[in-house]
């Protein structure tokens, strides 16, 4: 068996909707404390992605946290009103020392730390850093408050302001006030249907849509995008269907979808933090090769935590017993890369018949670098992967 794993953004996705809405959203409140607007450089974003930090949401409270803190640094008379509104309000007084506030460096030094979502990582490294400043505990107690509002559910509509600022530049005014019942404070369509673009040509579509009904591939698509699982009901408020929009953009609805939402509503079921099963956990991955076998929703992702959990292969992960099996994963960032690499060493485990090709596109920089670190082939566009992949069908 053949089983493609594709990511999206970057990868079958030209991700520009989002692109423009991070780079707003840190606009504004970078404005809003007080900094002239500045525009959030490529090769910045990139620095975060190359560090395995894709949530835009987890970027722009970065990006915001890093803007607060540098001032609160530089300013040791500077306190933080406990509101987040006054607290910008009060950044804007001309009379602070201004450093920049270095949105790179903080991307590696929370990339470096790993081990939880990026907000959580990063909320640990400012509360260090501000510790070091030898400040009194009333100042150092109303930093972690302002830390606690930006970062601390930085995932969460109804608590991230950032989020909620975030979310009316990707569905448009409209679509925000239907999918959360919020009225909005902007008037915009939405910048992903606006603006993303196909990450392949209709050729290569077409090609891998002819591949699929014939069964010489199963593929899938793996995304760290919310997307509404069938599950969710309606229970929409936390699973808007951003994922979605890629899909009908591309033309590529028949393709079993394994979206943020899925591992969010997982997660729910069993206690766990939200984005607990989120690539790069192998349960994402899993799901995903799951989804691809032709497993129906529920049963895949249940599937996919059991394996990891407790090591039981069930429908329909238990049919690599009878076949081998070749994955391969097209991505563009190292999160996805990791978790189909420890999801493909759980199942070698079991001496099961699996082989890893690691196909990544990024035509240059410090993400090109990190994917080759792993172990991928690199191309500058994804039709040049496919024919790669093509090639060994």
């Amino acid at each position: 068996m053949n089983l493609w794993l594709f990511d999206l953004d970057g990868v079958l996705i030209h991700p520009a909707g989002y692109r423009e809405a991070l780079r707003r959203t840190v606009a504004y409140f970078s404005r809003a404390a007080g900094y002239p607007q500045r525009l959030l450089d490529e090769s910045t974003i990139e620095s975060f992605e190359a560090q395995g930090i894709t949530c835009e949401w987890d970027i722009a409270g970065i990006c915001l946290m890093a803007d607060i803190f540098t001032l609160w640094q530089a300013n040791p008379g500077l306190h933080l009103p406990p509101d987040l509104d006054d607290c910008l309000r009060a950044l804007q007084s001309p009379e602070w020392i201004r450093p920049e506030p270095g949105f790179a460096d903080w991307a590696h030094q929370v990339g470096a730390l790993g081990g939880e979502t990026p907000s959580a990582s990063a909320i640990k490294l400012f509360k260090q850093a501000a510790g070091h400043a030898e400040e009194d505990l009333a100042r150092l107690s109303a930093f972690d408050l302002i830390q606690e509002l930006v970062l601390g559910h930085a995932r969460e509509f109804a608590r991230s302001p950032v989020m909620q600022y975030f979310q009316q530049f990707t569905l448009g005014s409209l679509a925000y006030e239907r999918q959360y019942g919020a009225k909005p404070v902007l008037e915009t369509p939405s910048l992903l249907a606006e603006l993303d673009r196909p990450g392949i040509s209709t050729g290569v579509r077409d090609r891998i849509l002819a591949l699929q009904a014939e069964k010489r591939i199963r593929s899938v698509i793996i995304t760290a995008r919310p997307c509404r699982p069938q599950a969710a009901g309606a229970n929409l408020a936390d699973y808007p269907p951003e994922a979605e929009i890629a899909q009908k953009l591309l033309g590529l609805e028949t393709l079993p979808l394994a979206g943020a939402g899925h591992m969010q509503w997982l997660a729910r079921q069993h206690g766990q933090i939200s984005d607990g099963y989120l690539k790069p956990s192998p349960v994402h991955s899993l799901a995903a090769l799951a989804l691809a076998l032709g497993g129906k929703e529920g049963d895949a992702l249940e599937a996919a935590r059991v394996f990891v959990e407790e090591g039981k292969l069930l429908p329909p992960l238990d049919s690599f017993k009878e076949s081998g099996a070749t994955v391969t994963v097209f991505e563009d960032s190292p999160t996805g890369v990791i978790g189909t690499q420890s999801a493909v060493d759980l199942l070698k485990r079991k001496y099961l018949d699996i082989r890893l090709s690691i196909l990544g596109v990024a035509k240059g920089g410090e993400k090109r670098a990190v994917l080759q670190s792993l172990g991928a082939e690199v191309f500058d566009t994804t039709d040049a992967a496919l024919v790669k992949a093509w090639s060994g069908l």
